[in-house]
């Protein structure tokens, strides 16, 4: 029954992630452009990318969150198209474990933008993993489905999937795994903006892709009947 409807909200889940993110401007009043606020996207790190400090981003998490981590990496390198801009994806006990030192200053991530992915905002690993790159003085994002869960006081902006709200109640983890790709879409066209890594036009066009996702699902979802004969 959960997983059902898990993978039945998907869509609805996409959506709110969307919702408010989003404005019409540019020179014709109806490009579609990014609009994140300070507490998702704070002046810190827009600062930083704007002065060419952060020089290097990882995504972390665990489990689904991990694998959802691996493909916003994949995003990221095609919307900055930097081979000199390193995005990379991490399990976050494989960061905290291997990729950290002992010795490491309290600079010695000063450079880097860590985004960390997780559902619930309680997994021990991450927010471990977010603690000791914080530690070293790296900036850091939050892409989180539980408002003021425990992540949520660690980093320095959050991006929370859907209303903040939903609770996965399937190990299937779909609505939450879709909703974390689309947070991390928007969040690499707030930086390839930023960075100057594509156009308006560029950016307008990837934005109204987005937004044609949810009925897309849909589609897929009223095909319900289809999949049940294949599967017998």
């Amino acid at each position: 029954h959960y997983f059902l409807k898990e993978i039945s909200e998907s869509p609805e889940s996409a959506a709110g992630t969307l919702q408010g993110r989003w404005k019409f401007g540019g020179t014709t009043g109806r490009e579609y452009e990014i609009s994140l606020d300070r507490k998702c996207f704070p002046d810190s790190l827009r600062t930083a990318l704007a002065q060419n400090r952060i020089r290097r981003i990882f995504f972390i998490g665990q489990g689904t969150a991990g694998v959802a981590a691996l493909v916003c990496a994949n995003i990221f390198n095609y919307y900055l198209k930097d081979p000199l801009f390193p995005v990379s994806a991490l399990k976050s006990s494989e960061l905290s474990g291997f990729s950290l030192r002992e010795e490491d200053g309290p600079d010695a991530m000063s450079d880097a933008l860590v985004i960390a992915i997780t559902q619930s905002g309680t997994t021990t690993d991450t927010n471990r993993a977010v603690d000791m790159v914080r530690d070293r003085g790296a900036h850091t994002l939050a892409i989180v489905n539980r408002r003021d869960s425990d992540i949520t006081f660690k980093v320095d902006g959050v991006m929370y999937t859907s209303s903040g709200r939903d609770i996965e109640m399937s190990v299937a983890s779909t609505k939450a795994f879709y909703s974390q790709i689309v947070a991390g879409a928007l969040l690499g066209l707030q930086i390839a903006r930023l960075r100057g890594a594509r156009d308006a036009t560029f950016i307008s066009a990837e934005i109204k892709g987005l937004l044609e996702l949810p009925e897309a699902m849909r589609t897929v979802l009223r095909r319900r009947e289809v999949f049940e004969d294949s599967a017998r």
